[in-house]
């Protein structure tokens, strides 16, 4: 009973460091200083990103991302005009930020998300309780990003499965090219060994024709 009571207090601290941490602080968008909501998450960015996106595509909105070498705010995504009744009354234009952050050999992603409505950013100094349904939002996201850093994994796998074929496709190419250029090596070993036999049967054919010349009596008086 007691190992089990250890075994659940384990789990419940790993998901723990798993959840996301919500925090205020300030972000820069549009050369301003804003009010801002960060949450830190342990999954790849693509992972967040992609639970973030897909969570207002729901709702029907996509966004407009800041591009541009010299754009300051380049990779916020700007769901403009958006309607999220948890958190805002009326339209209210969120802006999105994510970005990876390794450490301890693990890829951790940070999301800044500022709410701007009426030129002003949300936050506790605006709504205390609005801000707090920020909060309930982000975490909200993290069944979310789980799934999405599942699906990252399994795509992952996916490709690594499909590369692997092509190489093994290739390797038997490569020994079929093989073998045909052996088996033609062998077949051109037996048809240089007849070459060689043939002419070695020429060779005493021709060595079988010569004919010893008679050596003269020298010791015999010529007349």
């Amino acid at each position: 009973m007691k190992n089990y009571l250890l075994l659940l207090l384990f789990i419940g601290v790993t998901q723990s460091s798993l959840w996301a941490q919500v925090y205020e602080g300030t972000a820069e968008y549009d050369k301003k200083k804003m009010a801002a909501f960060i949450a830190e998450f342990s999954y790849p960015a693509a992972a967040v990103e992609n639970a973030v996106v897909k969570r207002f595509a729901k709702l029907g909105y996509r966004p407009r991302e800041e591009k541009g070498i010299l754009n300051k705010d380049k990779g916020y995504k700007v769901f403009a005009g958006s309607i999220m009744p948890d958190i805002t009354e009326g339209q209210a234009d969120f802006l999105v930020r994510v970005e990876s952050r390794s450490r301890k050999g693990s890829e951790d992603a940070v999301l800044t998300l500022v709410v701007t409505q009426g030129g002003e950013a949300l936050g506790r100094s605006v709504s205390e309780s609005r801000a707090e349904r920020v909060k309930d939002f982000l975490r909200g996201l993290n069944p979310d990003v789980v799934a999405e850093s599942l699906e990252l994994d399994i795509k992952a796998q996916e490709e690594a499965i499909i590369k692997s074929e092509k190489k093994l496709e290739s390797l038997k190419k490569d020994q079929a090219d093989l073998e045909r250029k052996l088996e033609l090596n062998k077949q051109s070993q037996r048809d240089t060994e007849n070459e060689i036999a043939a002419k070695k049967e020429g060779l005493d054919v021709l060595k079988s024709r010569r004919v010893i010349p008679a050596v003269p009596n020298v010791g015999q008086s010529q007349n």
